[in-house]
């Protein structure tokens, strides 16, 4: 799922060798893997330039010209809210270049100039997460629940923190609110799949998702995967439809979809007492790429827990 940013205005790992090896019974048995494996051989692997460069240069210079004063003096400046949203702008960018510590000093500094912002809270919050400071992300993701309790964004990074921090009673309690309460259906289903996920992690028998009326399109085949209505093989047609003209559906290409279903799928095989199987779907789901994707920072969390 695309990160929604909140209301303010990477690594490459390397397969385990003969992961993916053509006459391997277990990619035979793992047709998701066995998806992945055919897409990287295929996958256009031309160097992308940066195209964010010239807007983070942009970013700073804005910052000097405008002659922001010290953190420690923003709060009571006249011009605060514009100096936030500056500080705000740099950190959008540094963290869509990947420098996620960079980012979270340009957050820091936007909080600075506005200390009682639950956005900019979260959005420190997001970037510490990325940069697997879970300690400053709890810190910062519990000030902003503070101020607004209620908001989906904030909780869902809530419920991110307690998932990989194995906090399974937390994690339940997040995803069934935002599984109910995300006004969007499409969104809402991401926050089911967590919500089965904590609930199958924690040993619930019987897990189950909120009723309510499902969204249209991606992620509805995952659901039906949990729920056994789908097989792991069946997935691949709804996977492979990512790329087809017909798909109107934003931020579902058939490599986002994918990487979305190594995640879930991957997980699900852990839950079955299986977490070297969900390693390799890990490992295949970071080859990817999707970097903007919350599955590729937990599927992180994840590898550096099983190792």
């Amino acid at each position: 799922m695309k990160r929604a940013l909140p209301a303010l205005v990477a690594s490459w790992i390397a397969l385990p060798t003969g992961a993916f090896a053509v006459e391997s019974p277990k990619a035979a048995a793992h047709p998701l893997l066995e998806l992945a494996r055919e897409r990287e051989r295929t996958r256009d692997k031309t160097p992308r330039g940066a195209p964010g460069v010239a807007e983070l240069r942009e970013a700073e210079h804005q910052l000097q010209q405008a002659r922001v004063p010290r953190d420690a003096d923003c709060a009571g400046s006249v011009g605060a809210t514009r100096f936030a949203a500056l500080h705000i702008q740099l950190g959008q960018l540094r963290s869509g270049e990947g420098d996620f510590a960079g980012a979270a000093v340009a957050f820091r500094s936007a909080q600075a100039c506005r200390p009682h912002d639950a956005g900019i809270l979260a959005a420190l919050a997001d970037v510490l997460f990325d940069a697997r400071d879970y300690a400053g992300a709890r810190a910062a993701i519990d000030e902003s629940l503070a101020i607004d309790a209620r908001d989906i964004s904030a909780n869902r990074l809530a419920g991110n923190l307690d998932y990989v921090e194995q906090r399974w009673a937390d994690a339940i309690t997040r995803f069934r609110y935002i599984a109910a309460s995300d006004p969007d259906r499409v969104q809402a289903g991401y926050g089911q799949l967590m919500y089965w996920l904590a609930q199958r992690r924690a040993g619930v028998a019987r897990p189950e998702f909120v009723v309510r009326t499902p969204g249209e399109g991606w992620p509805q085949p995952l659901m039906l995967y949990m729920r056994g209505e789908y097989t792991e093989a069946e997935l691949i047609v709804p996977i492979n439809d990512g790329d087809s003209d017909s798909n109107a559906q934003p931020n579902t290409s058939t490599d986002e979809r994918l990487c979305e279903a190594l995640f879930y799928v991957g997980e699900e095989y852990w839950a079955r007492g299986q977490p070297e199987v969900a390693r390799d779907y890990f490992a295949a789901l970071v080859n990817i790429r999707v970097l903007f994707f919350v599955e590729h920072g937990i599927a992180l969390a994840e590898i550096a827990r099983l190792r």
